[in-house]
């Protein structure tokens, strides 16, 4: 009989052993997980906080026979303490509620802690493809537009898309009569 309850001492004591090398183990691990994921939570966190669009500013880039190039200038301003990685967008624009044009571009943009940066956003006009959507501007001096920009922000944990939205006012004739109320 002192021979079976030795044995069990021995048992018990390997079985205690093996349970403190496997939490010394799983302790190690978590520790290099910690370790491994805190440079990351700088980033991460600069997600708390949505990015916003500070302002729109429309430029005539080319104007000819079949159309014009148009660059809206998209404010971005990051109020969050990490630097924000924009791997693109998605781009949707309004007139007087109406869908007038939309596109993508996968142009990167670095948009810094506490700053801001412009998004170039450049949108092609062909007059032929735009002769019905002009005759709701006729004799307006202004339209009201919506702009919906999707950004894709990338993070240590993938790439998400963030939706922003700005609507006001675009100035279209200086003699035309002004019907739109600014948002912004």
């Amino acid at each position: 009989m002192a021979g079976s309850v030795h044995d069990v001492e021995e048992d018990g004591a390997e079985k205690g052993a093996v349970v403190k090398r496997a939490a010394a183990r799983s302790s190690c691990a978590l520790l290099a997980a910690v370790l491994l994921v805190l440079p990351a939570c700088r980033t991460v966190e600069g997600l708390t906080t949505k990015p916003e669009i500070r302002s729109v500013s429309v430029m005539i880039a080319r104007l000819d026979l079949r159309g014009m190039a148009l660059r809206l200038d998209v404010e971005l301003n990051n109020p969050g303490d990490g630097e924000l990685t924009i791997a693109g967008y998605d781009y949707a624009l309004q007139l007087e509620k109406q869908p007038f044009l939309a596109g993508q571009s996968r142009e990167r943009v670095q948009l810094p802690p506490r700053g801001t940066a412009r998004v170039p956003v450049p949108v092609d006009v062909i007059w032929s493809e735009l002769q019905s959507k002009l005759a709701m501007l006729k004799g307006k001096g202004d339209a009201a537009y919506a702009l919906a920009l999707s950004l894709l922000v990338e993070t240590p944990v993938g790439t998400f898309r963030v939706p922003l939205n700005r609507e006001g006012c675009l100035p279209l004739f200086p003699m035309g009569p002004k019907t739109c109320r600014d948002a912004h």
